[in-house]
């Protein structure tokens, strides 16, 4: 197992020691969040439990605001979701708003399934893990500030950031139920507003089509997997 911790107190653990550097998967990313001191901010509260959704339905709603302004009503009363935008870079996303306040935040997307956003005085951090029923996932949150839990600032803090999460569990949820029952059909995605959905998208796609032609490559002499057809977005629910 290696481990790095960068030099505002975050620490990145890998379970295998083949894997390339930190900053070679994370390109610019301590630059990005060095202004920030994480520290200050001691784990107060985790929390567990599975959702009714497959994980990637919780990755695309997290990779895109425009649905803020109505299902984080709260929320886009700090961050305007008009000046929200997401810059893609290697292996993760940045995302960008415009506050209203002095707090503007930092959220950041780390594939292939956490995130960590820093507004409102506190950190949450997220991770979403598949389950063995491709229609559920298991949801880890840790949440930092430095106020101590049972506080009024850090109750106050998390119920506002955690009223958020629950507005977003809804609709995966009823996102995933619509997905079972094959509502949804293929379109297209809009370019400036949902390049964050695009990019995690594009990634899955890459590390599918690569696995299937590792598969292609090691199969047994004789063995044929049929005609190469690369999965669809809908098909990728499965996995």
């Amino acid at each position: 197992m290696r481990s790095h911790l960068t030099p505002n107190g975050l620490l990145f653990l890998t379970l295998s020691d083949e894997t390339c550097s930190f900053e070679e998967f994370f390109p610019g990313f301590e630059e990005s969040t060095a202004h920030a001191d994480f520290t200050e901010l001691p784990l107060r509260r985790p929390l567990k439990y599975i959702a009714d959704n497959n994980w990637k339905a919780t990755v695309d709603a997290y990779q895109e605001c425009l649905h803020c302004a109505y299902a984080h009503p709260e929320f886009a009363k700090t961050f305007k979701p008009a000046g929200y935008k997401v810059i893609n870079k290697h292996n993760y996303s940045q995302h960008i708003a415009t506050a209203t306040g002095a707090d503007d935040g930092l959220f950041f997307f780390l594939f292939p399934n956490c995130s960590l956003s820093l507004y409102a005085g506190g950190l949450t951090c997220w991770c979403i893990n598949p389950s063995k029923k491709p229609e559920q996932a298991r949801m880890e949150f840790d949440y930092y500030h430095k106020a101590p839990a049972g506080s009024d600032e850090f109750e106050k803090w998390y119920d506002f950031t955690r009223n958020v999460a629950v507005e977003d569990i809804e609709l995966c949820e009823k996102t995933q139920a619509n997905l079972n029952v094959g509502i949804y059909s293929e379109g297209l995605l809009n370019p400036q507003k949902e390049n964050g959905v695009i990019y995690f998208h594009s990634r899955i796609l890459e590390l599918c089509s690569a696995q299937m032609e590792k598969d292609e490559a090691t199969q047994s002499p004789g063995r044929s997997f049929g005609e190469r057809q690369l999965p669809l977005s809908k098909d990728l629910t499965s996995y």
